[in-house]
C-alpha cells in the first residue's frame, strides 16, 4: 500500500492504517479503516480512524472540511453492518488528556446488555 502524505512513523494508528502493524480489519475504504481494539472494553470494541494522520487539535478546530461527516458516515455504516443499530452501541471520542493517541479516532462499543465502559 502506498504511504499517505500525512503519515507519522512514530504514530501507532498511522502504522495500523498503512498495515505496517497487525490488526483485525473490520471495514475499510480509501480514506478510513475500522479495526478491532486490541484491548477491548466491551464485547465489541472497534476503532475508527483516518489512514492519514489527523491530529485531534486540528480536527476539532475544523481544519479538514467534511472530515467529521465522513467519519460519522463510516461509523453509521459499521454500526449497521455489525447489527449494533439493533442492540445498542456507544460512540466515544477521548481528548484533552483522556486520549492515548493524538491521531483522531472514535471508539464504537457494544455487544452487551449493559452499557459498555469507555
Amino acid at each position: 500500500m502506498e504511504t499517505k502524505k500525512n503519515y507519522q512513523s512514530d504514530c501507532l494508528l498511522c502504522r495500523l492504517g498503512q498495515k505496517e502493524e497487525e490488526a483485525e480489519v473490520v471495514w475499510e475504504n480509501e480514506e478510513f479503516i475500522v479495526i478491532k481494539d486490541k484491548y477491548p472494553r466491551a464485547p465489541i470494541h472497534l476503532l475508527v480512524f483516518s489512514k492519514e494522520h489527523r491530529e485531534k487539535k486540528e480536527t476539532i478546530a475544523g481544519q479538514f472540511p467534511g472530515f467529521w461527516d465522513r467519519l460519522f458516515a463510516v461509523c453509521g455504516k459499521v454500526i449497521k453492518e455489525t447489527g449494533l443499530d439493533q442492540t445498542g452501541y456507544k460512540l466515544v471520542n477521548n481528548g484533552a488528556g483522556y486520549n492515548h493517541f493524538e491521531h483522531e479516532h472514535l471508539h464504537i462499543l457494544g455487544g452487551s446488555k449493559e452499557e459498555p465502559r469507555g
